[in-house]
């Protein structure tokens, strides 16, 4: 999922998983623990984000 958002994303994300918080629908808190919603606080570029391919 991070092949094309690199290394530095990579340890944002994951240091500051499940630490940042913003306000939703209705004024309530949530923490943001998506990639996708992550890149798009940090104002970065969720198009490069690689799908995840499920094993089955």
């Amino acid at each position: 999922m991070f092949s094309k958002l690199g290394e530095d994303w990579f340890d944002d994300y994951w240091m500051n998983y499940g630490k940042i918080t913003t306000k939703i629908a209705g004024g309530k808190i949530a923490k943001i623990t998506s990639l996708e919603d992550f890149v798009r606080y940090r104002s970065g570029d969720t198009s490069l984000i690689v799908p995840r391919r499920n094993v089955e």
